[in-house]
């Protein structure tokens, strides 16, 4: 793994796969330029759909992007997306998960599926558990609020309020943005 910038880092997760025209690629680009203007690097997986969009925003408003890519989905046909001014090249996605949570300062989770919840998923236990200092985990979008109230309200007493209290919500990314200025 590389030396860690010494800006914030903001990790952000996503689709990987979203057409352009589409309302989800347009927030996942206004995220990355508003993290930009605060001067934050913004770390994805690097490849395609929501990665793509942040990273284009980032580099569009002049800011920093590391891809956190690995050799086996690269082995599958994927592509470094052309935004990543730095890429981090792992060998699993397990490790490619790792240096991504590791890297971040902050998270900020879109719209996504299976990948996008196991990365929310582990930067949250994580953090749960101690391995990682208390960062902003924030998760955009219904499908994550949704989500989580229901996981909330089934496994009732299975997790504690202050484990709940590690994933914050909000509605829109300059709401994200605020919440990691807040930090």
């Amino acid at each position: 793994m590389t030396a860690k910038p010494q800006t914030m880092v903001i990790a952000v997760f996503g689709a990987a796969f979203l057409p352009e025209d589409g309302r989800a690629f347009r927030t996942a680009l206004e995220l990355g330029g508003l993290l930009a203007k605060q001067g934050w690097a913004v770390a994805t997986g690097g490849y395609g759909g929501t990665m793509e969009a942040v990273s284009r925003g980032a580099a569009e408003a002049g800011g920093h992007t590391i891809g956190v890519t690995c050799e086996t989905l690269i082995r599958t046909g994927r592509r470094t997306n052309a935004w990543v001014g730095e890429e981090i090249r792992c060998e699993t996605i397990p490790e490619r998960l790792f240096t991504l949570v590791r890297l971040a300062d902050a998270a900020i989770a879109l719209d996504g599926g299976i990948g996008t919840l196991a990365e929310i998923s582990f930067c949250w236990v994580q953090i749960q558990t101690g391995e990682l200092p208390p960062r902003p985990l924030i998760v955009i979008g219904p499908v994550w609020k949704e989500t989580l109230d229901a996981f909330f309200l089934s496994a009732d007493g299975y997790v504690k309020d202050p484990d709940r209290a590690i994933i914050r919500f909000a509605a829109s990314p300059l709401e994200a943005v605020k919440m990691v200025q807040a930090r």
